[in-house]
C-alpha cells in the first residue's frame, strides 16, 4: 500500500477527498488517492460532478488562479476562505476596512501561470471576483472570495452563514472514521482499501437516505415536543449494514420495510446552537468519544 498510496513516518497513508452535499449530508464524488496528488488536484477532479447551478464551498486550502479561471469557463460559482495574506490584493482589501469589493484578479506569478496552462485555462485571463469581510466572534477577521457579483440577490451578510454550513464535510469525514471505523479495512491491498472507502461511502448516503426519508414521519410523531427528534445515525447504519447486500441484490420490500422501523426507533434529540470550550484532558487518543462505532 505503501508503494502506490504513499507513507508518512514510517505509515501508510492515503488522501481522501469529497464532493460532499451540505444540504443533506449526501457524498457525490468520492477518491481516495496518492499522498502527491494534492487537494486543488482532487477538486479539479471534481468538478465534473458537480449539480449544474450549485454553488462549491472551499476552505483556505484551496485558492488558486488557475481554480477562479477553471469556474469562470465553465461558468459555475464558488465561495472559498482566503488565507489573509494570500495576496497584495486581500492584504489592501483588509487594511481598507471595507466590508466588501468586487476586483479583477489575475495570474501575476510565473508558477500561477504555469498552473493555468497546465489547467487548460488561459493564464492571462482576468476573473472579476467579490471579496466579503467577516468579522468573528474572536474579534478576528476573515476574508471570503465569491464569483457570485450579484449584491443585491446576494448581500454581504448571508456569506458567514453559508460559509459556515462547510463545516459539515468535517463532520462527515468524523463519520467515516469514528462511525464507520474507515481505518479497519477488511485487506491491506491496495483494492481491498478502495474497495472499503467506496463501500462506506455508499453505506452513509443510503443510510442518510433513509433518515431523510423518515424525517417527516419523525416530525409528525414528536409535535409539539419540546426537542426536535431525527434518526440516531450511529444505530441507523448499524440495522442497515447487516441487511445491505440483501437490500442491493435482491428485490426485498419487506426487509426495507423493517429496516426504516427500526430507525424510526432509534432517536436522538436536535440541540442545536450549543458550543463548548475545548479541554484537553489527556493526550489525544485514537477515535472520538462523542462518535461511538458501529456494531
Amino acid at each position: 500500500m505503501a508503494t502506490f498510496f504513499g507513507s508518512h513516518s514510517g505509515f501508510p497513508m492515503a488522501r481522501l477527498s469529497t464532493l460532499y452535499e451540505v444540504a443533506d449530508g449526501q457524498t457525490l464524488h468520492s477518491l481516495i488517492v496518492p499522498l502527491t496528488v494534492g487537494e486543488r488536484d482532487c477538486a479539479h477532479l471534481h468538478l465534473e460532478h458537480l449539480p449544474a447551478d450549485s454553488l462549491t464551498l472551499f476552505d483556505r486550502g484551496y485558492p488558486g488562479h488557475w481554480l477562479f479561471a477553471l469556474f469562470a469557463q465553465q461558468q459555475r460559482h464558488f465561495l472559498m476562505r482566503l488565507p489573509c495574506g494570500y495576496n497584495a490584493q486581500v492584504k489592501a482589501f483588509l487594511h481598507s476596512g471595507q466590508v466588501e469589493d468586487t476586483q479583477l484578479f489575475v495570474a501575476n506569478h510565473p508558477e500561477a501561470r504555469l498552473f493555468c496552462s497546465e489547467a487548460g485555462v488561459d493564464p492571462a485571463s482576468q476573473i472579476e471576483l467579490r471579496l466579503i469581510r467577516v468579522e468573528l466572534a474572536n474579534g478576528e477577521s476573515e476574508v471570503l472570495l465569491t464569483s457570485l457579483l450579484d449584491r443585491e440577490a446576494f448581500p454581504a451578510e448571508v456569506f458567514a452563514e453559508l460559509y459556515h454550513r462547510r463545516w459539515g464535510i468535517e463532520t462527515d469525514f468524523r463519520r467515516l472514521k469514528q462511525t464507520l471505523t474507515l481505518d479497519n479495512f477488511s485487506g491491506r491491498s491496495v483494492t481491498a482499501v478502495k474497495q472499503d472507502f467506496h463501500a462506506a461511502q455508499l453505506l452513509k448516503n443510503l443510510a442518510l437516505l433513509m433518515q431523510h426519508l423518515l424525517q417527516p414521519v419523525i416530525e409528525q410523531r414528536h409535535k409539539g415536543r419540546k426537542l426536535r427528534w431525527k434518526v440516531n445515525f450511529t444505530q441507523g447504519v448499524s440495522r442497515l449494514k447487516n441487511t445491505l447486500v440483501e437490500l442491493l441484490v435482491r428485490h426485498c420490500a419487506q426487509g426495507l420495510s423493517n429496516v426504516l422501523a427500526l430507525m424510526a426507533k432509534s432517536l436522538s434529540a436536535v440541540r442545536s446552537g450549543r458550543s463548548f470550550a475545548r479541554q484537553r484532558k489527556r493526550a489525544a487518543s485514537r477515535g472520538c468519544e462523542g462518535y461511538k462505532p458501529t456494531r
